[in-house]
């Protein structure tokens, strides 16, 4: 049998650039924003959920029924987002 030659792979290091980031704040600002999308994907959520109760056609069911999943998904994230600055703001102090 016949030997196979073995490839030697040069190896180059890879260069890795640190970027600089900037770390978050959690401003009266940015918090006050994030309520205010709370609150109004919580009453769109709401507010389709409604007329998903009230309405009959199948059609506009299924639709507003995915719009109040869409706009309560929303709504959780931003909750979310508003618990994480919370928290970031207590520990700054």
């Amino acid at each position: 049998m016949a030997k196979k030659k073995s490839v030697k792979k040069d190896s180059k290091k890879k260069v890795v650039r640190k970027i600089s980031k900037k770390p978050v704040r959690a401003t009266k600002k940015k918090i006050k924003l994030i309520v205010r999308n709370l609150i109004l994907f919580a009453i769109f959520s709401v507010v389709c959920f409604v007329l998903y109760n009230f309405l009959s056609a199948v059609l506009l069911k299924n639709l507003f029924l995915l719009l109040a999943m869409v706009f309560g998904f929303i709504s959780f994230a931003f909750l979310i987002v508003l618990l994480i600055f919370i928290v970031l703001k207590f520990a700054k102090k």
